[in-house]
């Protein structure tokens, strides 16, 4: 018998017909779990993992290309 893996979403997936967001954390087969790692869908998250954020680590795109600097 496998134990599950704890896992975390690194981006959107759909999982069992219900479409989750990034840093969704699942407990799924040894084998599902794995397969969604090595596809980088998502990472192995272990006791001492920190707290998906729920803000965005990067200030990426048109907002913060026109935001100036140089006043």
């Amino acid at each position: 018998m496998t134990h599950p893996m704890h896992i975390e979403l690194l981006q959107a997936h759909t999982h069992a017909g219900r479409r989750l967001s990034a840093g969704a954390r699942l407990d799924l087969p040894e084998a599902s779990a794995r397969w969604l790692i090595a596809r980088g869908v998502a990472r192995l998250v272990t006791p001492d993992s920190p707290a998906p954020s729920l803000k965005p680590s990067r200030r990426d795109g048109p907002a913060a290309a026109a935001t100036s600097t140089g006043d």
